[in-house]
């Protein structure tokens, strides 16, 4: 399916799916979008492959950054950072 095809109304296409898909795996869509997405995935096996494919990259990274602690040092690195305001990194 691409954005040019005989799509139901609501349906979102190819093109506006992949542009939110990261939105809508996050939960941050309306329902109007996400319901449109979910019809198009139900439909469309590349996106929904891309969808999935996503999901478990989210997943994955999610497991792999939540193993252990976060350094001491750079708890205190951030936590200066935002008590200055400073929008960019220090330098190492």
């Amino acid at each position: 399916m691409d954005d040019m095809d005989d799509r139901a109304p609501g349906d979102a296409g190819c093109r506006e799916t992949l542009r939110e898909i990261e939105r809508f795996l996050d939960g941050e869509l309306d329902a109007g979008i996400t319901a449109g997405i979910q019809r198009h995935l139900s439909g469309c096996n590349p996106c929904t492959q891309r969808a999935e494919f996503r999901r478990h990259l989210k997943v994955m990274i999610s497991s792999k950054c939540s193993e252990g602690s976060v350094p001491p040092e750079l708890l205190e690195k951030i936590h200066l950072m935002l008590s200055r305001g400073d929008p960019s990194p220090p330098m190492a």
